[in-house]
């Protein structure tokens, strides 16, 4: 996801955050891999991104760009994309399962509450591109369904 370098009390530490949702985190702190628990998110204020002046405006049909997301999608493939930023907390589907329309996918947790994500396309699952406990950003390919 991403890696901080800190410097706390004159100690400096890398920690690169692997996976986090609202009850449990797994950093990499200095090499030394850790699962810790959330008590509380105490503010979850959204990180404003800078304005570029002089960067031609994106055109309506470009797709998002999600940093800490997975690769392109497989050809011919279709990625059912997250709505809105959170964590994954359960996946209804497997892959090989076939899929309608409308048919609950996952669930995801965002600003506090469950979210059912349904499957936007019919076809066959091909990929499953997270799973319980990781964090995604809105856009990234959750499952792909061809």
């Amino acid at each position: 996801m991403r890696t901080y370098k800190l410097n706390i009390d004159k100690e400096k530490y890398e920690v690169e955050v692997k996976a986090f949702n609202m009850k449990t985190a797994t950093l990499v702190v200095n090499g030394k891999s850790m699962e810790v628990n959330v008590d509380d998110i105490i503010s979850a204020t959204p990180v404003k991104a800078p304005v570029i002046k002089n960067r031609p405006a994106p055109t309506p049909s470009a797709a998002p760009r999600v940093a800490d997301g997975p690769g392109p999608a497989p050809a011919g493939g279709n990625g059912i994309k997250a709505p809105i930023p959170g964590a994954i907390l359960s996946i209804d589907v497997k892959e090989g399962d076939t899929v309608e329309v409308g048919q609950q996918i996952l669930t995801m947790e965002a600003m506090k509450m469950e979210n059912q994500i349904k499957s936007t396309k019919a076809g066959k699952v091909m990929q499953l591109c997270v799973k319980p406990g990781d964090a995604v950003a809105q856009g990234q390919d959750l499952v792909i369904v061809e």
